[in-house]
């Protein structure tokens, strides 16, 4: 018996030939788009740890005001890592472009060629991959670099730069305008004495952790290495030392030369006061000699009296009364005398008495300097007001430069899956569909079978037979196809026009392996085996006479309409798991067609808002400002904190602005905490107005807590806004200081006080990278959506047409033409997919926006995914048309129904 049905399995095949090649292509193209994408992001991701690995990628990075010394790296290795200098300088070459001159690395980071070797003569250079790509250059060339002259003899990576950001904070890499160089340290040094560069040297050192060693480990001792600023060899950095952190040391100083001081004049004081009794008992006893002088002169007179310091004035008067002549005259003039001497005491006196005062004075000034000195001591102390020597630090895993193409693929694997899974659930659908359909189609036939001792198993492998045989051959031709060179490496090649990563093997994981060939048949088996068993659970009889199962709902009472509209919804309640399957793979195909929407949305708004939000022609961002900003700027106070979303610890600025700013269109209000922030930052991370936001200060481990008062359209980058005085007072600026300045034009600031300049045409020429990258595959999705619902939509039309074809054989032999035929049998069907397109679209665009974020969550920005109403028309017309077309062309399969069909299946 199985010999007999085999046959029929071929004659099969051969009838519905074109449908099993359509559903042959749908799983091709869908195994070879998942098995492509997938196996894509695990080569990457698989081969790039391992290039990481060879090449002894950093566990992170910092820089420095002054190279370290041999004890300051020993300290630091004691810690458990390894440490090894990365310095670098930024020269323009090739009419405006960039290039980053490195030493040849030794430990860490490891320069891998692709093309060539590394440079071993002073005149040899190797050049980064994607930078030698977009600029044509080969190994051979000469690259010109401040005067001298280097012979390409290598095309190369390096793990430090997989993603060649110039400054971590730009948004896309843009390899046409900089890129890295590698020469010998010979070269380097010749370099940087022609003092040509764009800016002054970074003092860069990457590391490596050994055993149980943490980068806060390495990053608390590093806190700990104190720099003498005078040995900090850059004028603009002396210059802004002076008006800042030479501040805090000229005011120890003070305070030290104040307690000085204070000691001093409290000893001064001391010494003189140690003299004041001999002072005042020598005037006491000269005042005293006096007036017995004095009394023994009058007893000379016969004027017997004993003269005190409290009588001797009365005393003295009334005798110079009683007397006249000589004897008064010279009483007078000896009590004048005598007034003098007293007076001479008191002030003595009074100046030992001030002198005491004095002492005790400047005894409670010293006391009270020697305090504050504590105090003030104990403060700086805690405070720590001596320079760090670091101004830098970052993680490998905060780095967006390292293991980007790695994040980016990791992305892509989780939408292969999901996609995967959805496109198995519609290929399996569809299959139970054909299946159910061929059942129907032969139940007379099956029942005869049943009736002639035929075993239900055997009819099972027989019904299961052509679906797994199908979906097996389908899925290994879409897996080869995806592993070969139109796959894989094809998939890569969009990595490959980003980030700067080796040439790799395609790696195949036997996840792949199994997702490609074996769970196709597997789940043809598992679904179809219920489905079928289903189908054949009926008596023999029953098949015999082909009963159908009228739906439920099919009876429905519909009224007073009229017969054509009766007779279609009748019709589309009998085909109804049939027009539920058509509107599934419409859904599907839309939410693929979302992503390339949602995509192609993204990238054009990034193009073109960040243009459009930028208002500024030039943003310098300060290392070292000016006491007073520039001429025509417009000063800002900056402070990069932290904020984790979807796994990755963005930057977000906090910008302090003036309140009547030009470049950015915002209204500040008074207060630190409420804010203004950008659309770009809201719409990343979900805020609106009124929320609540958290940013961390990784450099001094604070939080900030602030609400939302408004949100500005600025696309650009992440900021939160707020006026410059609150900025400063928050950040403990000077009421002063700034370290950003914008212009409408250029300021000519010298490069060495600068960290960067950001110019508007920069971000042009940035803006449109993303769209550059991500047209194929927007394309490709969109080619793909499309078949997806096309072939679905035909083949589930056709099934409708098989389904009914003695019914229209029957209206035929009734004289019906076939435009009537179309109009039941067809045009009915017009109302599901209308339906079904109203409910799907909404419906596949808010599922994917809300997707959406996860899978651009490697890219710092945010925009709104909103559609314009012309979209929604042109994506809502297309469908129809595309339905317009597939009905005409299957009116051809209703002239091919002949009445004789009537006869075949007569009872």
């Amino acid at each position: 018996m199985q010999k007999v049905l085999r046959k029929r399995v071929l004659r099969d095949l051969k009838e519905n030939l074109f449908r099993y090649i359509a559903l042959a292509f749908l799983i091709i193209m869908g195994m070879y788009v998942i098995v492509s994408l997938i196996g894509a992001g695990y080569t990457i991701i698989d081969n790039g740890e391992t290039h990481d690995e060879a090449n002894k990628i950093e566990d992170g990075q910092f820089s420095v005001f002054v190279p370290l010394s041999d004890e300051e790296i020993s300290r630091l290795e004691d810690v458990g890592t390894e440490v090894e200098g990365m310095f670098y300088e930024d020269y323009e070459v090739m009419d405006g472009k960039t290039i980053r001159v490195f030493a040849n690395r030794e430990n860490i980071d490891l320069v891998e060629c692709d093309e060539g070797n590394l440079a071993e003569a002073d005149d040899e250079i190797v050049v980064e991959k994607r930078f030698s790509q977009v600029n044509d250059i080969s190994v051979g060339d000469i690259i010109q670099i401040a005067g001298n002259e280097f012979k390409v003899t290598g095309i190369g990576t390096s793990p430090d730069y997989n993603a060649l950001f110039k400054e971590m904070s730009d948004t896309v890499v843009d390899s046409k305008v900089f890129g890295t160089v590698f020469v010998t340290e010979g070269a380097y040094d010749k370099l940087h004495a022609t003092g040509e560069s764009v800016k002054t040297e970074t003092y860069l050192y990457a590391f490596r952790l050994e055993g149980k060693t943490t980068c806060d480990d390495v990053k608390d001792a590093l806190e700990d290495i104190k720099v003498d600023t005078d040995r900090i060899d850059d004028e603009y950095f002396q210059e802004y030392w002076d008006r800042t952190g030479a501040a805090v040391n000229d005011f120890k100083d003070g305070i030290k030369e104040l307690k000085s001081g204070a000691n001093e004049l409290a000893d001064g004081l001391g010494e003189l006061t140690d003299n004041n009794r001999k002072l005042n008992n020598a005037a006491q006893e000269l005042f005293d000699a006096y007036l017995e002088q004095a009394s023994s002169s009058l007893s000379a007179y016969g004027l017997d009296t004993e003269l005190t310091e409290d009588n001797y004035n009365d005393e003295m008067t009334k005798i110079a009364d009683s007397q006249g002549g000589v004897l008064a005259m010279s009483i007078e003039s000896a009590l004048s005398d005598i007034d003098s001497i007293k007076a001479f005491k008191d002030g003595i006196k009074e100046y030992t008495d001030g002198a005491a005062e004095a002492k005790d004075g400047s005894d409670e000034l010293a006391d009270g300097v020697a305090e504050l000195k504590k105090e003030t001591d104990s403060f700086l102390k805690d405070y720590d007001t001596d320079l760090a020597n670091i101004t830098s630090f970052v993680t490998s895993d905060d780095n967006p430069r390292t293991g980007g193409a790695a994040d980016d693929q990791q992305i892509n694997v989780q939408a292969g899956y999901f996609f995967g899974v959805l496109l198995m659930l519609l290929f399996t659908y569809v299959i139970s569909v054909f299946v159910v359909h061929g059942i129907e189609k032969e139940s007379s036939v099956i029942g005869a079978l049943y009736a002639l001792g035929v075993k239900r198993r055997d009819l099972m492998m027989h019904y299961l037979t052509l679906p797994v045989i199908v979906t097996t051959v389908a899925g290994i031709i879409g897996f080869l196809i995806g592993i070969s060179n139109v796959g894989i490496p094809v998939q890569m090649a969009d990595a490959y026009a980003y980030y700067s990563i080796p040439a790799m093997d395609v790696k195949i994981p036997l996840i792949l392996i199994v997702y490609g060939i074996v769970m196709p048949p597997l789940v043809a088996i598992v679904v179809n085996y219920f489905v079928i068993r289903k189908k054949l659970s009926q008596t023999a009889l029953s098949l015999i006479k082909n009963e159908v199962k009228q739906p439920k709902g099919s009876n429905v009472d519909l009224g007073d309409m009229g017969f054509v509209g009766r007779f279609r919804v009748r019709q589309m309640l009998r085909e109804m798991r049939t027009g539920l399957t058509v509107v599934i793979g419409m859904f599907i195909a839309l939410i693929c067609l979302m992503l390339s929407l949602n995509t192609a949305t993204f990238c054009s708004k990034v193009k073109k808002q960040n243009v459009e939000d930028t208002h500024y022609e030039y943003m310098y961002t300060y290392k070292y400002p000016t006491e007073n900003p520039p001429e025509g700027g417009e000063a800002a106070y900056a402070k990069t904190l932290k904020k984790g979303v979807y796994g990755y610890n963005w930057d977000v600025t906090v910008l302090g602005l003036s309140k009547n700013t030009k470049y950015f269109d915002v209204d500040l209000k008074d207060g630190k905490n409420r804010v203004t922030i950008s659309s770009s930052f809201a719409e990343k991370y979900g805020y609106g107005v009124g929320d609540e936001i958290v940013l961390h200060d990784e450099e001094n481990d604070i939080d900030y807590g602030f609400t939302v008062d408004s949100v500005t359209q600025y696309t650009p980058a992440f900021y939160v806004f707020m006026t410059i005085d609150d900025a400063r007072e928050l950040f403990g600026a000077g009421s002063d200081e700034y370290n950003v300045v914008f212009s409408d034009k250029d300021l000519e600031v010298d490069p060495a006080r600068l960290y960067a300049t950001t110019t508007k045409a920069d971000i042009e020429s940035a803006a449109g990278i993303f769209a550059d990258q991500m047209r194929s595959m927007v394309i490709m999705i969109v080619i793909i959506s499309t078949l997806i619902f096309v072939v679905v939509m035909y083949l589930m039309m056709k099934v409708m047409i098989d389904r009914s074809a003695f019914s229209i054989s029957l209206i035929k032999v009734f004289g019906f033409r076939t435009k009537e035929i179309r109009k039941l049998y067809l045009d009915g069907n017009f109302f599901i997919i209308a339906i079904g397109a109203a409910i799907c679209l909404p419906l596949a665009k808010l599922i994917m926006s809300a997707v959406y974020p996860s899978l651009v969550s490697n890219v710092n920005c945010g925009v709104k995914l909103t559609f314009a109403p012309w979209l929604w028309a042109v994506l809502y017309g297309g469908i129809l048309v595309l339905y317009f077309i597939i009905n005409r062309v299957l009116v051809g399969r209703l002239n091919k129904i002949v009445p004789a069909e009537v006869l075949k299946n007569r009872e």
